[in-house]
């Protein structure tokens, strides 16, 4: 598996030319993971292409009314997790059960005209806003999600507490510590995109606090909650 400078580094070098899957359910945050199932004959087709060349896929939420272009170009949000396929399972009728890493926020710049079913976009890499009178609260919101992630491993039975809560330890970049809490406890679709949508450092990692002190309640409280395996 490469490591993450690489893995950004190969999405980096896509950014002229991203193929992408839009979906109207599913939102990619950078450090996550999104198991996807795989059907129909376009995006069957996109898959095999990127695994043949550098495994990156974009993945745009559709605006609200994509039904009825759906088998056109329906209107996508403009920011969208980027990552590469990490594990791909070719069924015998060509259907493919996949995981994509989310690796880059993204911005689409444009559509890019192409004689390929699936489409293709230009797009500009967005970075983390860290505001210099932000430092102090940035580095006790980390304290808090790293404490978070830790009670919540705790409470957790099931096997992906502990390597969650590890992760969270180890991750020493505020940024991308905020993705990794909020990938694994932020479950609504719109939140999900509102938070991918997100570059200031401290709201993000206010979100992943909040989410992740949510989900801990629940757990504590037996209403269900908890990471998703």
């Amino acid at each position: 598996m490469a490591s993450e400078v690489d893995a950004i580094a190969t999405v980096l070098e896509t950014l002229a030319r991203i193929r992408i899957f839009p979906l109207p359910s599913s939102v990619l945050i950078p450090s996550g993971h999104l198991p996807l199932h795989v059907f129909e004959p376009r995006y069957r087709r996109l898959v095999s292409d990127a695994i043949a060349d550098d495994s990156v896929i974009g993945i745009p939420l559709l605006e609200p009314g994509w039904e009825a272009e759906y088998e056109g170009k329906p209107p996508v949000r403009p920011v969208m997790g980027v990552g590469i396929i990490r594990a791909a399972d070719r069924m015998p009728d060509g259907r493919y059960n996949i995981l994509v890493e989310g690796v880059l926020r993204v911005r689409i710049v444009e559509e890019i005209a192409s004689d390929t079913p699936y489409r293709i976009v230009r797009g500009e890499a967005v970075a983390d806003r860290i505001d210099a009178e932000d430092e102090a609260d940035i580095q006790a919101q980390v304290q808090t999600v790293r404490q978070l992630a830790l009670d919540l491993a705790a409470a957790l039975p099931e096997q992906a507490g502990p390597s969650f809560a590890r992760a969270c330890m180890r991750e020493r970049d505020p940024g991308r510590l905020a993705d990794l809490a909020a990938a694994a406890v932020l479950l609504d679709v719109r939140e999900r995109q509102n938070f991918l949508e997100e570059a200031n450092v401290l709201r993000r990692l206010r979100v992943a606090s909040d989410a992740l002190a949510h989900t801990l309640l629940q757990v504590l409280g037996g209403t269900g909650g908890g990471i998703p395996s």
